[in-house]
This record gives C-alpha cells, structure tokens and sequence, in this order.
C-alpha cells in the first residue's frame, strides 16, 4: 500500500467507530432473540463502503479496530480453558468484521464497471464472500466453544444448531447490506470515489 493519507486514517477510524455504533446498536435491539450473541443490522456495511472506497488492505484495518473495540468494549464468555477462550475471542472478535474487507478485492472490478448492472454484479460478489467468511468465523465458534448451548437432541447436533444460529441472523446481514451497498453505488456513487488517492489500492 502507499503513504497513508491523515484523510485515509480519519476515514479507517471514522468508518470503525461508525461500525461499533451499529453492532452495539443492534446488539442491544436483538439480545433476546440471539442470546448467545448475533444480530441484523447494518454494522457491515462502513466495512464494505471502505473496501470499495479504498481497497482491501484499508477495510481490513478498519476491520481489526473495529475488532479491538468490540473486544474492549463488550463481554465475552468465561470458557473452562484459557485457550478456549483465547480461540473465541479470535473467531467472535479479532477475525469476524475483518474477514469483511475481502469484498475489496473486487474493488478494481467495480471501479472499472461500465454500467450499473457490472457494478452491483461485483458489489454483490464481494458483500457475499465477506459476509460468508465472518459467517464461517462465527460457525466455527458455535460449533466449538459455544456446542454446549446446543439444545439436547437437536438434530444434526452442534454442527447444524450452529448453522441455524449463526446462518439466522448472517444470512439476512449479508442480503440487507448488500442490498444497501448497491443502492448506495447507484444514487451516490461519489461516496465510493475519495477526493484524495494517497493510500488507496491501484
């Protein structure tokens, strides 16, 4: 990446802080429907702007703080192991919301796009495949440390509650985001387009 702007570092900061606003938000809204943590909303979508905005390497920053303020800021299960809880925290917090920058890697893609169809096509793609990489950080959580939350005799067992719990509320987060993401391309394109380039990806 090149020289990092001071713009691009208020806007990693700005669109991290903005992120953990709308995860607390509707966390707190959702906490009895997803008692073991998840929620809908629209705690993506800074993420996702900043991947096609900037790049991959600025989102996923921007991702990581936004790890670190999760982490800092909320509680998190007390496990029998300390490695076990070492490997929830980096599935639920450190990896989850950074795993979402990979949609900026279709960046160049939607940049190039000639038409509004290519670009909801690669805003599309990239919010799908960042939305199912924290999909599969928060699966692998369920199944591992939180499989003793799985109801007795549920079929398929932690595998498959795990899938339905996680899959409850990701599924409608990546479609309400993407959704948004490329209504946002089409009435506002310029807020993909950054006045200064310093630190964006080619």
């Amino acid at each position: 990446m090149k020289k990092i702007s001071t713009g691009l570092i208020a806007e990693i900061a700005i669109m991290a802080t903005l992120a953990f606003a709308l995860d607390y938000l509707q966390g707190g809204l959702f906490r009895g429907l997803f008692a073991n943590g998840g929620s809908i909303g629209f705690a993506m979508l800074p993420i996702l702007v900043l991947a096609y905005r900037r790049g991959f390497v600025p989102a996923l920053i921007s991702g990581v703080l936004l790890s670190f303020l999760q982490l800092f800021g909320g509680i998190y299960a007390i496990a029998d192991s300390w490695y076990m809880v070492l490997l929830q925290i980096l599935l639920d917090y450190i990896l989850a919301y950074p795993l979402v920058a990979f949609a900026g890697l279709f960046r160049k893609q939607f940049k190039n796009s000639a038409t509004n169809k290519q670009k909801i096509t690669f805003l599309s793609v990239g919010t799908l495949i960042g939305g199912l990489l924290k999909f599969l950080a928060h699966y692998l959580a369920g199944v591992i440390f939180w499989a003793s939350s799985c109801p007795e005799g549920f079929v398929g067992g932690p595998y498959f509650y795990s899938l339905v719990y996680n899959g409850g509320y990701m599924l409608p987060n990546i479609i309400i985001n993407g959704i948004v993401l490329c209504i946002i391309a089409i009435k506002a394109p310029k807020l993909f387009e950054p006045n200064d380039t310093k630190g964006e990806e080619a």
